[in-house]
């Protein structure tokens, strides 16, 4: 009877390990994403990249593949609601991994005038202004503010050693106006790195994926429409950014205002 499992188990152990190195790698995988969307298999691509996703493989071109087969879904007749949104979400992360692409970034404007168009009946709009603190910080990359910092550093550094080592009044005086446009320089640039850190650290940015996500509070009530605030309805294809996730839901900031949305409104995005 022992044997009898013992070569059970054997048998099993053989099998996945046969199963194991049959298996795709994330580039075979992405080869044949790439085949199904030329011959017009939208789903099928699309169950390969959201594969490969879940599996944590992080890459501008699988995103803007993913955007693709989304697109490619949307204009054809097998279209589902969230098509759009989960294309947008896939430039988005494009741009997140290649910042300087600007076809991508014109493709996800195309996007976003598209959702806006189809929904133009109505007054929600895709694209709203953040908070000011991330507009500012949103000027700079993280590793830019930094950087800035560094410099700003190194003047004042310099201005330092000029006031001590020199004995010229015109050097000395260079000096101290070194010392103090570096000191505010780098008070300008190490709040931002640290701004920029903190967003990076507390928020995670991602997009809606449903024709439409209602707004919020922490009980589950819708949030009340506030005069002059932003509309506590968030359209398909919005960048919203994630605060907190608790039991299948998400404290997002959107605009100016916060609200908690459900999770499967959302797609994440993945960042470098």
């Amino acid at each position: 009877m022992r044997r009898a499992v013992l070569l059970l188990c054997l048998a099993c152990l053989s099998a996945f390990i046969a199963r194991s190195s049959l298996a795709e790698s994330p580039e075979q995988a992405y080869a044949a994403a790439l085949a199904a969307l030329r011959k017009g298999a939208d789903n099928e691509a699309i169950d390969r990249l959201e594969l490969l996703a879940d599996q944590g493989v992080i890459s501008a071109d699988a995103s803007l593949a993913r955007a693709a087969a989304y697109l490619a879904r949307a204009d054809g007749t097998r279209a589902q609601a969230g098509d759009l949104g989960r294309a947008a979400a896939a430039l988005s992360e494009a741009l997140l991994l290649r910042p300087d692409d600007e076809k991508t970034e014109h493709a996800l404007e195309e996007v976003q005038s598209e959702i806006a168009r189809r929904k133009s009946k109505q007054s929600s709009s895709v694209v709203v202004r953040p908070k000011l603190t991330r507009a500012l910080v949103g000027l700079l990359s993280e590793r830019t503010w930094s950087l800035l910092a560094a410099l700003s550093s190194l003047v004042v550094t310099v201005g330092l050693v000029v006031r001590r080592v020199s004995q010229h009044p015109l050097s000395r005086l260079s000096g101290l106006v070194a010392l103090y446009v570096g000191a505010v320089l780098l008070l300008v640039f190490g709040v931002g790195a640290y701004a920029a850190e903190q967003f990076r650290v507390t928020s995670q940015p991602a997009v809606v994926v449903v024709p439409e996500a209602r707004l919020t509070n922490e009980t589950g009530r819708p949030l009340p429409v506030k005069r002059g605030a932003d509309s506590t309805s968030v359209p398909e294809g919005a960048t919203v950014y994630v605060r907190e996730r608790r039991e299948g839901r998400c404290l997002v900031e959107w605009g100016s205002t916060d609200g908690w949305l459900s999770l499967s409104d959302v797609r994440l995005l993945a960042s470098p």
